[in-house]
């Protein structure tokens, strides 16, 4: 159980540290929106947005929402590794932490990637579409999603057969 403690640590961390961020990120977007940053370039993805139309200010929306869906699934994962602890693989609680966490995981990288696909399309006129590779890959991302989604169903099949075993004798 030292991985688990580990683990659990290192989710804690993460999790306390995202919300500074949004935190941060809360406060800026507002005073983005307001009009106050008009002449503060952001770079993101690689690409610099001036937030000085509503596109750009829409953008910075997007932004937020993802993180605070990725944040979520933080939040879900922190809660199952609580049930982990417990020994309590197969509740049902953690079956449905799983799903959630693979659907807000990949919300929040379709959050980044579509709008931030019709900025550039609207502002430079030009489709263009770039693959990533290493850990901030949206491919790598989505794929997290599903697994997550996919580990949601093996420990639901787990779970039915382990009831199963419970009722024989």
């Amino acid at each position: 159980m030292n991985k688990l403690s580990i683990l659990r640590t290192l989710i804690d961390f993460a999790f306390i540290i995202s919300c500074l961020t949004v935190l941060v990120l809360v406060l800026f977007v507002s005073i983005a929106a307001s009009g106050y940053a008009n002449d503060l370039p952001i770079k993101m993805d690689g690409q610099s947005i001036l937030v000085d139309n509503w596109q750009s200010k829409l953008m910075l929306v997007f932004v937020l929402i993802s993180s605070l869906f990725f944040i979520y699934s933080i939040y879900l994962l922190r809660k199952t590794i609580a049930f982990f602890a417990k020994r309590d693989l197969f509740n049902s609680e953690v079956i449905r932490n799983f799903n959630t966490i693979g659907i807000c995981v990949i919300t929040s990288s379709l959050l980044l990637i579509i709008p931030s696909f019709f900025y550039q399309a609207v502002e430079d006129g030009s489709l263009e579409i770039s693959i990533q590779s290493g850990f901030d890959s949206p491919i790598l991302i989505i794929s997290l999603g599903l697994f997550f989604m996919v580990l949601s169903e093996v420990f639901q099949k787990a779970k039915n057969l382990k009831e199963e075993n419970d009722l024989t004798l």
